[in-house]
């Protein structure tokens, strides 16, 4: 009697490894090998079709979750699960699900929103309330940041879209300004004449708009002069770094102290 039902389940086991666990797995390793592949293909075809980078990563995110889907149920009619009471059970499920993923569905339809209406692309640099970063990655939940000290921030799509957003790249120029706040018994007619050279003699400061150089505020301690110079956005940062060690410089020569 035991050496019956031992043999007995031993065929079971046989069986459910070869009929069901056997051809799940290959479906599953097959399918997502396929999937993988076919995503490449999609985003090789929407780059060479000079489709926005920004669209691309969102729709291949999109993608390529249904398509894991997709694998993970069709391996499941390997084990006699029937597919159609599958998706009848999570339609009625959604509700309760879409409850409590609010957040993400939320994020999901922020994802959308920034495709369509595009308010900034991979590459763009963008500050918030609360951070600046260069985008990175435009995914259906999330926004990838990389900071200046080259840190990865992933943020919520729904932060984005709620929040005011900075885009210092969507113009080819910026206007760069400079503060310096000078001792007020120094004569702003001895500083004038030498930041006006600086500027004019500048490669990466724009004719126009003209550069200005003025006085911006006083008070009992200090005059605030203020350089305003016009650059591409490329250029803006190593500018701001040139110029104002130029100035520094050249104030010192002629004896200006901040």
């Amino acid at each position: 009697m035991e050496l019956s039902n031992s043999f007995f389940y031993s065929n079971m086991f046989i069986s459910f490894f070869f009929n069901n666990l056997i051809p799940a797995l290959f479906i599953l390793f097959i399918g997502w090998f396929l999937s993988g592949k076919i995503l490449i293909m999609i985003k090789r075809t929407l780059t060479k079709s000079k489709v926005d980078e920004s669209i691309i990563s969102f729709f291949c995110s999109v993608l390529k979750l249904v398509f894991r889907i997709i694998v993970i149920l069709v391996a499941l009619t390997c084990f006699g699960i029937n597919i159609s009471s599958i998706v009848a059970t999570f339609g009625a499920a959604l509700v309760t699900v879409g409850l409590a993923l609010k957040d993400n569905l939320s994020n999901a339809a922020s994802g959308a929103i920034i495709i369509i209406n595009k308010p900034f692309k991979i590459g763009d640099t963008l500050s918030t309330s609360t951070i600046d970063g260069k985008v990175a990655k435009i995914e259906m939940l999330s926004t990838t940041l990389i900071t200046s000290d080259n840190r990865e921030i992933v943020v919520p799509n729904s932060k984005l879209t709620s929040d005011y957003i900075i885009n210092s790249s969507v113009n080819s120029k910026r206007r760069l300004d400079i503060e310096l706040p000078v001792k007020k018994d120094i004569k702003f007619t001895d500083i004038q004449p030498i930041l006006n050279n600086i500027v004019n003699n500048n490669p990466d400061i724009l004719s126009k708009p003209s550069p200005e150089v003025s006085i911006s505020t006083f008070n009992d301690a200090t005059i605030n002069v203020t350089i305003k110079v016009w650059c591409t956005t490329e250029n803006y940062s190593s500018l701001q770094k040139s110029l104002l060690e130029t100035v520094k410089m050249e104030l010192d020569k002629n004896n200006i102290n901040f």
